[in-house]
């Protein structure tokens, strides 16, 4: 599992401790990027130590 860019790890980092502290594993938006409409979505799944990728 190769990191999509440091900047955008420490981002969904951030986003993930934010949503957490809220008690929320779910968000869903509207974000404009490069002239274009996206609607995206984040879930949080715990996931236990023995599933992790090996390059992780």
């Amino acid at each position: 599992m190769a990191s999509l860019s440091p900047d955008l790890d420490i981002a969904l980092t951030q986003l993930t401790e934010r949503l957490l502290t809220q008690d929320q594993t779910y968000a869903e938006t509207y974000v404009m990027a490069k002239g274009q409409l996206y609607r995206t979505e984040l879930h949080l799944c715990p996931v236990p130590p023995h599933e992790l990728p090996a390059d992780l």
